[in-house]
């Protein structure tokens, strides 16, 4: 099994792996921060604060809470854009002619994302909360999505975690090929992972930095490889994928959904009935409706096509 980093990203000196001790402590904030391949261009980077969850010689596990502050990237001439929403033609190309990306401030809309790193792969592996579709269950239900992010190896400081978006993904959402199976030796048999319900995401994205010039086409296919490579050998990070990390993710969410629910009683308690104007009541149906389309945005959606098939990515 092998893993390359298709070029080194800009970190500052004396970073460590992560793996590599001095670790954090649980409960202390660090910060996750995505640099591009052009970082010294721009210094433009997506930068989140982070809830250490578990760190150790096993890896990381950070914890990214819904309504977290964030600093995200805009590009020129698309300020108001998501990235993702600006035609491929204009983000990809080369960058000589490529557009400027410049810092605004953000916000994590989604329930949560626990992100598990392992030591010395170019990849990450996030657990995804979001309200469950309906018919998914009752009211307040939350579902959960397995998602790799293929991205640079982890360097980190003692506050600072650095990688670089590699921007294809991947999921696991074809619900008749599970990702965890049992080994079905008992009821504390072994649990099984499933690389036959992967899905390739934004494989379109990763083609376009190729073919408009962003970056040389070998890049592309070493991202491909790392992504294939993850799946022939998905057994072997079987902590990073283990089920006990989607139990605690919706622990942290039902603990936070807690805090806002009792947060919000005691507001209510010192807000008189009639205090609200038509106005402002307005303003906050707005400002709804821009958060749940913020939400649709942001979230990492399923894809129902492009199945796993490492002799045809």
């Amino acid at each position: 099994m092998e893993f390359t980093d298709p070029y080194e990203i800009d970190v500052p000196p004396g970073t460590r792996h992560v793996g590599d001790g001095p670790f954090w402590a649980t409960g202390e904030t660090v910060t996750w921060s995505f640099r591009r391949f052009d970082f010294d261009r721009d210094h433009a980077e997506v930068r989140r604060p982070m809830r250490v969850i578990e760190d150790g010689s096993d890896g990381a596990v950070l914890w990214l809470a819904g309504g977290t502050e964030t600093r995200d990237t805009r590009i020129v001439g698309w300020e108001e854009s998501n990235p993702h929403e600006v035609p491929l033609t204009a983000r990809f190309r080369p960058l000589a002619e490529a557009p400027r990306r410049i810092n605004v401030p953000g916000s994590w809309h989604g329930l949560g994302v626990l992100k598990i790193v392992p030591p010395r792969v170019p990849f990450s592996v996030w657990v995804l909360l979001k309200p469950g579709a309906e018919g998914e269950g009752s009211a307040g239900s939350i579902s959960t999505l397995w998602y790799v992010n293929l991205e640079a190896t982890h360097r980190r400081t003692d506050d600072d975690l650095y990688t670089s978006d590699h921007i294809l993904d991947i999921t696991f959402p074809l619900e008749r090929e599970p990702l965890h199976r049992s080994s079905g030796r008992g009821a504390g048999g072994d649990v099984l992972l499933n690389p036959n319900g992967a899905v390739f995401k934004d494989v379109d994205e990763l083609a376009a930095a190729a073919n408009y010039g962003a970056w040389p086409r070998a890049w592309s296919d070493i991202i491909r490889r790392n992504g294939s490579e993850l799946l022939d050998h998905l057994g072997e990070f079987s902590w990073a994928f283990d089920p006990k990390w989607e139990t605690k993710a919706r622990e942290l969410v039902a603990g936070a959904t807690a805090g806002s629910a009792a947060a919000g009683s005691a507001l209510a308690g010192a807000t008189s009935a009639g205090s609200a104007t038509s106005a402002s009541k307005a303003e906050l149906g707005g400002a709804e409706t821009q958060d749940s389309e913020s939400f649709r945005k942001q979230e990492h959606h399923r894809v129902r096509g492009g199945c796993y098939d490492k002799d045809r990515i």
